[in-house]
C-alpha cells in the first residue's frame, strides 16, 4: 500500500511532463505560424509599396508625355511641313506680301532636328517687315540666320516694292507622343501584382 502515494506522484509528474511537451510542441508551431504571419505581412508591405511607386511612375509618365506634348506644339511635325510652308504663305497674303518657298532642306541637330526655309518675300516696306515679324515670332522654335532687305522699284523710299531674302531654321517633331493607353496599364498592374 505504501507505493499508491508514489504512483499518484509518478502519474501526476507524467501527465506534467506530457503538458509540458504539448505546450512545447504548441508553443513552438505557434511561433513558426507567427514568422509565416510576419513574413506575409512583410511581402503584403512590400507589394503593396511596389504598387504604389508603380502608380506614382504611372502619373510621372503620364505627366511627363502631357508637357512633352504640349512642348511638341513649338515644332513642325515632319508629316505637316507643307501645311506649315502654306500657312507662311497665307501669312503674307494676310499682310499685303507674296511670300515664296525659295527652298527647304531639312538639317540634323541635337536635340532636335531642324527645317532650313529660304523665303523671298515681295510687297510694300511696312507690310514685308510686319511678315518678317510674324515668321519669325511665330509660335514655333525659330530662328532667323539671315535678312537681306532690298528695293525693287520707285525712288528707294518706303512706297516702292521690297524683296526681303529670309533664311531661317525652324525647329521639328517626328511624332506627338502619346499617353500609354489603360489596357496596357491595367495589364503592366495585373502582372506587377500576380508577381
Amino acid at each position: 500500500m505504501k507505493l499508491k502515494p508514489y504512483l499518484h506522484v509518478i502519474v501526476l509528474l507524467l501527465v506534467f511532463v506530457a503538458a509540458l511537451f504539448l505546450y512545447g510542441s504548441w508553443y513552438a508551431q505557434v511561433g513558426k505560424e507567427s514568422a509565416n504571419a510576419a513574413d506575409l505581412a512583410d511581402q503584403i508591405q512590400l507589394r503593396s509599396q511596389k504598387s504604389v511607386r508603380t502608380q506614382e511612375a504611372r502619373t510621372e509618365l503620364e505627366h511627363a508625355l502631357s508637357e512633352e506634348a504640349s512642348i511638341s506644339d513649338y515644332f513642325v511635325n515632319t508629316a505637316d511641313v507643307v501645311p506649315f510652308l502654306e500657312s507662311l504663305q497665307t501669312t503674307g497674303t494676310s499682310l499685303g506680301t507674296k511670300v515664296d518657298v525659295v527652298s527647304v532642306s531639312a538639317q540634323a541637330a541635337k536635340p532636335r532636328s531642324l527645317l532650313q526655309l529660304s523665303l523671298h518675300i515681295t510687297g510694300p516696306f511696312d507690310s514685308v517687315m510686319r511678315t518678317i515679324g510674324a515668321i519669325e515670332y511665330q509660335p514655333y522654335d525659330t530662328s532667323v540666320s539671315s535678312l537681306t532687305l532690298d528695293t525693287t522699284g520707285g525712288n528707294g523710299g518706303t512706297a516702292g516694292a521690297w524683296t526681303a531674302a529670309l533664311t531661317l531654321f525652324v525647329g521639328t517633331a517626328t511624332s506627338t507622343p502619346q499617353a500609354p493607353s489603360r489596357a496596357a496599364s491595367s495589364t503592366s498592374a495585373t502582372s506587377t501584382a500576380s508577381s
